[in-house]
Parts: C-alpha cells; structure tokens; sequence
C-alpha cells in the first residue's frame, strides 16, 4: 500500500491518519479478538550469530538495590534504544526505574555481549500510564527509548519511515526478535509472521512471546535494508501478541533529547535501609 500522500510530519493529525491507513490494510474485522480465526504459529528459531543485526540487538537490563527486570532493545540510532515503555518501570510500585539502575546489554551471546552501554535517560510515549493489568486498548503508547550517555560503537537498525512504508501489505512477513526468559542467553526469532489484525492504533499479530521479548523488535525487509516496524509490547495467548507500529513513536522520536537535569538539592534519594 503506497504511503498517503503528506505525512510526512510529526503532527498530531498526520500520524492519526496514518494510523487509520494502516489499519485499514490490516483490520480483518472483530475476530482479532475472539480467538476464532488464529494463524498458524510461526516456528521459533534459536540465533547463534554475531552478524548483523545482531550485535545491535540486547537486553535492557535493570539492576537496582532491590529490583532486577530484563527486556529486549533495539540501537536504532548510534545513542538511542527502542524498547517497550513498561520496561522502564518497575510493575510493582509503578514508578520509573533510575537511569543509574538501566543498561543497554547488546549482542548478547552466552557469556559475551557486544557492548554494555549505560543510560542517561529513558523516556515513555506521549499518553503512556504504567497499570498491574494494562489492557490491549492501552498498547499503542507502550513505548520507549533509552539516550544513552555515550554513543555505541554498532550498526544502528533503523526504525521504519512513513516513507519506507509503503512496502508493507497484508500480506507482508515480519521476524520478531527478542530475548526470552526461558533463552536469555541468546535471541530468539519468529520469522515470517503476520499482522492479523487490529485494535486501538495496535498490531496484533502471530508472533508468539513471552516475558523478557518485550520491548523486541518486528523486523521487515525494505529495499533500503532491514527496519524496525514494530515494538512488542505484550503477549496474548500462546500465538498472538500485541505490538506497537512504528507510526506511534514518530513524535517520540522526533526530538529525542533528555530533559534539563535537576538541581542536586531536589534530587530524589533511595533509601539503603527499611
């Protein structure tokens, strides 16, 4: 489906419209949500390999005084991570993790990783809310980037463009990258799976998940290389998954800048004791 005509902007109207447009291609009516008409599921593949992507594809690692998360992240530009906006907080208390507690892990191989780059800033989707139960209504601003402090030494894996979209079609196959729980030492892919549907400006596709792929990449395939169409956000059943499409982080990543550091004085402090 070609692009529509004049988005090209990050304005609040363009991208709802663009939206619409890729729902269109993708809605196959309300059975997205009735479990009568699932896709075979897509084979899991193990990846054992330093080639690209990747060694620009880790784990988005906490490590606090008293909470420990793992995620999956992508470098989608020298100095930013995609990821999922619920990685970055902690789903207990709902606050946000310290960026002092955050690590992009990339490439992580067993015992080796690509690099080990450290955050000075993560921030969420316009509109995003952490809550115990999200619903599938909530997942279109489930997303989030991490700046890091310094810039990664990796091929970054671009997220997809409005330009670059016209090349998806209902038809059209993606692999969604991640590191689970039950394999975190190397990633995993479902390749060639589907949208099957849509729901609130979300994907819903075929690509099984499970804890710890969140925040992974959908890759498609463009003439201009391999792009990121996708963030996954959560897991529905054993089959299908919920994912946020690329046409919902363009203001996110329109002006990726952290925000003006406060004063020490008002800096927030964690406690060491009970």
């Amino acid at each position: 489906m070609p692009v529509p005509s004049g988005i090209t902007s990050s304005n609040g109207v363009m991208w709802r419209t663009l939206a619409a447009a890729y729902a269109a291609v993708f809605a196959l009516s309300c059975l997205v949500l009735s479990g009568t008409a699932v896709a075979t599921e897509p084979a899991l593949k193990v990846i054992d390999s330093t080639d690209a992507p990747w060694p620009s594809i880790g784990r988005v690692n906490v490590a606090g005084y008293r909470t420990t998360s793992m995620c999956t992240g992508t470098l989608i530009a020298p100095n930013i991570v995609l990821t999922a906006a619920h990685c970055l907080y902690n789903k207990a208390t709902l606050k946000k993790f310290p960026e002092d507690d955050m690590f992009f892990i990339a490439g992580v191989r067993r015992d080796e990783f690509s690099a080990r780059l450290e955050v000075a800033c993560a921030l969420s989707a316009k509109g995003y809310a952490p809550k115990k139960q999200p619903k599938l209504a909530d997942v279109h601003t489930d997303v989030g980037i991490l700046i890091l402090k310094e810039n990664a030494k990796l091929p970054a894996v671009p997220a997809l463009s409005p330009e670059d979209a016209g090349v998806l079609t209902k038809d059209t196959r993606f692999d969604s990258a991640g590191y689970r729980r039950s394999r975190r030492f190397l990633p995993t892919v479902v390749s060639a799976c589907q949208v099957i549907g849509t729901v609130e400006d979300s994907w819903v596709t075929n690509c099984s998940s499970e804890s710890g792929a969140s925040g992974g990449p959908l890759l498609v395939k463009t003439p201009n290389g391999l792009r990121v169409a996708g963030v996954m956000s959560a897991k529905i059943d054993d089959i299908r998954s919920a994912i946020v499409p690329f046409f919902e982080w363009q203001e996110l990543l329109a002006s990726p800048v952290c925000p003006a550091s406060s004063d020490a004085a008002q800096t927030a402090l964690r406690p060491t004791i009970d």
